[in-house]
């Protein structure tokens, strides 16, 4: 099972492993784009969430979307908003970054999604 459940969203929070997500592509200057949103603790009652958006540099022996060359130069590693609750920041992700709360999968699992919509047939 890839994807996690509600429970297991939580739990992996609460214990400070971090999820994410694929979102749906973007294009910037006819080129595609992936997006992809992680959540992660920050410290003891904060948790972070970040905006990721690459250019699709992918290839079948390069799957790596961290690597992935970012849309923004100056955020490399996305943008960032902070939350004092897993809540709220569950929330932020799914009401304003579009993410859904049965897509989540553990941290490092991003690059198979990527894999399966963008480029099944590698």
């Amino acid at each position: 099972m890839r994807y996690l459940n509600d429970l297991d969203v939580r739990s992996s929070l609460a214990a400070g492993r971090d999820i994410e997500q694929l979102l749906p592509e973007g294009h910037e200057l006819d080129e595609l784009v992936i997006r992809y949103v992680s959540i992660e603790r920050s410290s003891i009652g904060s948790w972070r969430v970040r905006l990721c958006e690459a250019f699709d540099n992918g290839t079948p022996e390069f799957l790596d979307v961290y690597e992935f060359e970012a849309v923004d130069p100056d955020f490399p590693f996305g943008n960032e908003w902070m939350f004092d609750s897993i809540q709220g920041a569950l929330a932020f992700a799914e009401n304003t970054l579009g993410a859904s709360s049965v897509r989540y999968v553990n941290q490092g699992l991003i690059q198979y999604e990527y894999k399966d919509r963008y480029h099944p047939e590698w």
